[in-house]
């Protein structure tokens, strides 16, 4: 599959505003994510103001220290300068970007399904002069986007990148390959807080599909379909199939791939059954495992936490941190 659609906008232009010295937040969710950024935003009392957070249901009495909202329009009538979006893939997730973007409010989101299908969002933003920063979207501890940022301004040429992007289902096969079974796989992943309660997107590729589109984003300019791109899913894969694997010394991986040939970039997202010794074999668990290759013949390999709070929510605290030390304001 060719990835031919074209950005209308240069990636590394910086926004041009200035920020207060008091940050005025709007938290949209207080799950997994943004509980931990929450708690980091607290040790940065001195710089961020929460002035509300969006929540699906009415929050019970008893912490009144913040606005605590169920109608996003509401909180961001509020005045925030900074919106941080921890809502899984939803209406209520685009919507409350798009309003954002609207508005001239800066972005900081982990929701790489909405970011994919909606590169117009950052391509507003950006000609605005609006902040737009996704870091935890893709690697979620892991410096992907960072990392492929840092190589282009070097004069790098990306022509590959390569990894392990999705720590659910590297997490269930690992299980699998202890024999487990796929339901009990699936819920001990939930369980560990890796696994949304569908935990589809994770499983079908979907979710390393929109990782891809973003990275394609960052390395050669162009918004691709993530739901265009070739996936494949576990459930397609049998316990036994992953047992029969280790026994000839080989593993099976969710392998997401970008190659840059002459005819443009192709992209999949692949269950390999790749060498044990091979580095993307070895990771485990919620791990991610990502190779950034380069013409100039620079190879990057990038490891860490790709799921979970404090991975996830550290990633987006980065951007918040970054954002204050640029003393931006909308």
């Amino acid at each position: 599959m060719s990835l031919l659609a074209a950005l209308d906008y240069p990636l590394d232009t910086p926004p041009a505003t200035a920020l207060t010295p008091r940050l005025r937040v709007v938290l949209l969710g207080c799950g997994t994510v943004n509980a931990g950024v929450l708690a980091g935003l607290e040790a940065m009392e001195t710089q961020v103001e929460i002035a509300a957070i969006v929540t699906r249901k009415p929050r019970p009495r008893g912490d009144e220290r913040y606005a605590w909202l169920t109608d996003i329009t509401a909180a961001f009538d509020t005045g925030p300068d900074l919106v941080i979006d921890g809502l899984p893939d939803c209406a209520a997730a685009e919507k409350a970007l798009t309003l954002a973007v609207e508005r001239g409010i800066h972005i900081i989101s982990a929701n790489k399904a909405v970011l994919a299908r909606r590169p117009d969002l950052e391509a507003r933003a950006r000609r605005a002069g609006t902040g737009f920063a996704y870091s935890a979207a893709v690697g979620g501890g892991v410096p992907v986007l960072e990392t492929v940022a840092r190589l282009k301004v070097a004069g790098e040429t990306v022509t590959r990148v390569r990894g392990v992007l999705n720590g659910t289902s590297n997490f269930v096969l690992g299980l699998l390959e202890k024999g487990v079974g796929f339901d009990d796989a699936i819920t001990a992943a939930q369980a560990a807080g890796f696994a949304e309660e569908d935990p589809s997107a994770d499983l079908d590729g979907l979710d390393a599909a929109a990782k891809l589109a973003l990275i394609a984003r960052a390395a050669f300019d162009i918004a691709p379909d993530a739901y265009a791109i070739a996936a494949d899913s576990l459930f397609d894969l049998s316990v036994g199939h992953v047992l029969g694997a280790r026994e000839t010394a080989l593993r099976y991986r969710q392998v997401a791939e970008l190659v840059a040939g002459e005819k443009g970039v192709t992209a999949s997202v692949r269950l390999i059954a790749l060498p044990e010794d091979h580095p993307l074999a070895r990771v485990e668990n919620e791990e991610n495992a990502i190779e950034v290759c380069c013409a100039s013949g620079t190879t990057i390999v990038l490891n860490g936490k790709g799921a979970g709070q404090a991975p996830t929510a550290g990633s987006v605290l980065s951007d918040v941190r970054a954002l204050l030390a640029e003393g931006r304001h909308r």
